[in-house]
């Protein structure tokens, strides 16, 4: 199992901050003790080497093996002398001929150099050599001293290495804290910034000049959500004034007329009139709520299901069918150009293209052509709506897709629609993995609409019926 993982990065670093001086001070000071040891080693065989050559010494002056008992006061004179120095002669057949049997050896450097480990468990560094055949052929010659004297140096030094190892990492993980508390002050005080930050000012940002280099980009992301934040604020602020507004017309016109009615008797037929102009009215806030409520799927994430190969000129010959009276009442042609295929649901495709054939009705001058356009592009197919007419205004060019917008400075007649095709249409697009783009000139206006030739990413479906 995952251990939890530590959730305050004041804490982490000081923690890591700590560590780090705890690794540092550990290797210095595993270094220095190791540095010191081969020094205090060293200086023990340059004594042990003086006291050799000594001794070697003397024992070259005798003429025979006799001779060394004549040494051996002077060598218990010298051994008293060091306290703690060891001399051993041994013959060749591993006799003591001085010092009595030698300590066991527990390690043998360069052949010379030896580890001895005495009676009473102490050890003792020194040197052995091979004496001169001339006076005892085959004897060996070890002289050592104790290492107690060193070793506790040596323990005394560790203990004190580790001490203030301990008070120096202890010391870095207090002022690391400090720092790191110091260090993170820049984000308390953006958090507190943000914090003021409220629906009636998010015009507000955070500052950029007094911030330091490494939170630019942290700055920057929140600043950049601020502003999609407060379109979007914008927009559904817009978003409510134009529900309001679409549904203040109907509500009244079926208020008057119900107090119309009701005003004096009415005989049936005057009912009946009044019912079904009702009941108009109710149809249209029904497709109203369903349009909206279409698009709120949309905007949840939903894509399209039920994808089949769909031929896009045979489904706009299709909806061109359903539109021909209102196109001979409105004095427009429309001609459909090549063809495409594409994997998609075909109810939501014969709604966009129909959406869009609509909106091209509408903005097309009598004697006017509209020419639809279909043809593959990667990795799906595209479909354009040209139509003559009045440029859109540039500064409403970038809006055409938003809900309930109108182009031009006065809302449009209801009869003309609630202003939500072109919406429905990139809502349709982009539950396809697509997406919509326009563009205006003297020419006449182009609409268009790319579909993925592609299954959607995971998430919901939406089945569409036509």
């Amino acid at each position: 199992m995952k251990p939890p993982r530590m959730r305050s990065m004041q804490a982490r670093l000081t923690l890591l901050l700590g560590a780090i001086a705890l690794l540092v001070s550990s290797l210095a000071g595993a270094t220095l003790f190791w540095a010191l040891k081969r020094e205090v080693e060293r200086q023990e065989i340059t004594e042990v080497s003086g006291k050799l050559e000594l001794i070697d010494h003397l024992i070259d002056m005798q003429n025979s093996a006799s001779g060394l008992q004549d040494l051996a006061a002077t060598f218990d004179q010298m051994r008293a002398g060091q306290g703690q120095l060891g001399i051993w002669i041994v013959d060749a057949q591993g006799h003591a001929v001085y010092g009595g049997a030698p300590p066991e050896t527990l390690d043998m450097v360069n052949g010379r150099q030896v580890v001895l480990q005495t009676a009473n468990g102490g050890r003792m560094r020194g040197l052995r050599v091979a004496m001169n055949d001339r006076i005892l052929p085959g004897a060996q010659l070890t002289v050592a001293v104790s290492t107690r004297t060193s070793s506790q140096f040596l323990y005394a030094y560790g203990t004190a290495l580790v001490l203030i190892c301990a008070l120096w990492v202890g010391a870095t993980v207090v002022l690391a804290a400090w720092a790191v508390r110091r260090s993170m002050a820049p984000t308390r005080r953006l958090s507190e910034q943000a914090a003021r930050i409220q629906p009636d000012n998010l015009a507000h940002r955070l500052p950029l000049e007094d911030t330091d280099r490494e939170l630019h980009d942290l700055v920057r992301s929140f600043n950049r959500t601020l502003e999609r934040l407060q379109a979007a604020y914008q927009q559904m602020e817009g978003f409510n004034a134009d529900v309001a507004h679409e549904l203040r017309t109907p509500l009244a016109t079926l208020i008057n007329g119900a107090q119309v009615m009701l005003s004096s008797p009415r005989d049936a037929a005057e009912l009946r009139d009044a019912l079904e102009s009702n009941l108009e009215e109710l149809e249209d806030l029904k497709t109203l709520v369903n349009d909206m409520l279409f698009l709120a799927r949309a905007d949840r994430g939903e894509q399209a299901a039920d994808l089949a190969p769909v031929s896009l000129a045979a489904e706009a010959r299709r909806v061109a069918d359903y539109y021909e009276a209102m196109l001979e009442a409105q004095g427009v042609r429309l001609r459909c150009e090549g063809d495409a295929t594409v994997a998609a649901n075909p109810g939501l495709v014969r709604r966009a293209l129909a959406n869009l054939i609509a909106n091209a009705i509408k903005a097309t001058p009598a004697g006017g052509e509209i020419v639809l356009s279909c043809f593959a592009q990667a990795p799906g197919a595209r479909v354009e709506v040209h139509n003559p007419g009045t440029p859109i205004p540039a500064a409403d060019l970038p809006r055409i897709f938003d809900r309930f917008f109108r182009s031009g400075a006065s809302r449009a007649p209801r009869s003309e629609g609630h202003g939500l095709g072109l919406a429905i249409v990139r809502a349709i697009a982009r539950m396809h993995g697509g997406d919509v783009d326009a563009a205006s000139d003297a020419n006449g206006t182009v609409v268009g609409i790319t579909l993925r030739n592609s299954a959607p990413p995971p998430g919901e479906h939406y089945k569409s019926v036509i």
